[in-house]
């Protein structure tokens, strides 16, 4: 196997669900040696979502998406010898990512100096819904929050949805997704850091701060211009949406009045590239119910989808289709960027999730085959490899339930 970045890197990945799995996934992805400790019975997305079956056995839809590359090891972190076992891995750690709610792992007994004492060169990363309280203060702290909660309080479900129709929720974990993979650029800032002084240090990820990062223009917006941004339409550009055509939608993104003039040419509407009201982005996106959308949708709607995206290329108009996920499954972009990760798995064999986003030409992730760990795969390899027990003391902790 090709040399990776983060070769060498041991990380304790105590995270569930999506958030912080992105994170360790992707550390992971990047050569680290990530141990997934999982309470004994497996963690949430075990159980939550789809069962598959498979030639080696059963496991579940969403605990394929994100833990790619990770060894699994069942430890109940309740019992004394569990909780030891624990800050044994520490000891060995370079980092330690978790998404539990702010104060369950101090509740465990690992707490930020807890670990710093027990390791200090270590960092320690943590999303949560609004942030912990130990690197800047969280009125907001001990919410309970999934990604929809931080998304709806950050602004971006107002956003999103049909002018003068409810907010709507985008179909997936955006704030789950974007927290985890800004966890991972701040565990990489850490590590950087602990480098130059030695020490280790906290990470703190809050969705609701990645959330509000990505509503950064409607608050701009707001403030030095004075007015709202509404539901579905961008306030400085239009046409800056979607259009139906006969079989689905196409995006039409017009920035410039190259761009718009283009447009009204390809639409047979040359006369709205000189229409006063239609001069720049911000009018357009004022007059686009009125003026733009009836004007572009009347053509987008007597063409397909690839006929549309065809002749508004040809045109130099930025312009795609709104592709489904049949359309993505076989896309040839998809496979040359080596966004399907060929990854194996005992229950169900040989499948693809979704590759790493993040290319970097000496340490590039996908050129092998990953793996997706089985519930506990790893327990008997962590135990003897990091902590050097025998078989005897191995079987003594599963006999106590202490290991699954």
């Amino acid at each position: 196997m090709a040399p990776r970045a983060l070769d060498g890197v041991t990380v304790v990945d105590l995270t569930q669900i999506v958030s912080g799995a992105v994170t360790s996934m992707m550390l992971a992805d990047f050569g680290a040696d990530v141990i997934k400790i999982e309470p004994v019975g497996g963690e949430t997305y075990r159980k939550a979502g789809y069962e598959l079956h498979g030639p080696g056995g059963s496991t579940n839809l969403n605990i394929l998406r994100f833990s790619r590359g990770k060894k699994s090891i069942e430890l109940d972190l309740k019992s004394e010898r569990g909780a030891q076992i624990l800050a044994d891995l520490v000891v060995q750690a370079d980092v330690l990512v978790e998404n539990f709610r702010p104060g369950v792992l101090a509740r465990l007994g690992f707490g930020w100096d807890r670990l710093h004492e027990l390791n200090p060169r270590l960092v320690y990363t943590s999303i949560s819904g609004f942030g912990h309280d130990d690197v800047l203060p969280s009125p907001y702290r001990d919410l309970p929050a999934y990604a929809i909660i931080a998304e709806a309080m950050a602004g971006l479900t107002h956003l999103a949805g049909e002018k003068d129709r409810p907010p709507a929720w985008m179909g997936f974990a955006m704030s789950d997704i974007f927290s985890g993979t800004c966890a991972f650029a701040g565990t990489l800032v850490a590590l950087r850091d602990r480098d130059r002084t030695g020490e280790g240090t906290r990470v703190d990820i809050g969705m609701f701060d990645a959330s509000l990062l990505m509503n950064d223009l409607p608050m701009a917006y707001k403030e030095h211009v004075g007015e709202a941004m509404g539901r579905g339409q961008y306030a400085l550009q239009s046409p800056w949406g979607p259009f139906e055509t006969s079989d689905g939608y196409v995006i039409i993104a017009v920035l410039n009045g190259r761009e718009w003039a283009a447009l009204c040419e390809c639409i047979g509407r040359p006369d709205l590239a000189e229409h006063p009201e239609l001069t720049t982005g911000h009018q357009r996106s004022k007059a686009h119910e009125r003026l733009v959308r009836p004007a572009v949708e009347e053509w987008t709607r007597a063409r397909t989808r690839a006929e549309a995206v065809a002749a508004l290329q040809g045109h130099r108009v930025p312009s795609a289709p709104v592709n489904t996920t049949d359309d993505l499954l076989d896309d040839p972009q998809v496979a040359a960027r080596q966004m399907r990760q060929e990854t194996a798995n005992r229950e169900l064999g040989t499948l693809r999730t979704v590759g790493n986003p993040i290319k970097v030409a000496s340490s590039l992730v996908g050129q092998e085959p990953a793996t997706l760990p089985g519930l506990g795969e790893h327990t008997d390899e962590v135990l003897r490899t990091r902590l050097g027990l025998d078989d005897a003391a191995v079987a003594a902790l599963r006999e106590a339930k202490v290991v699954g």
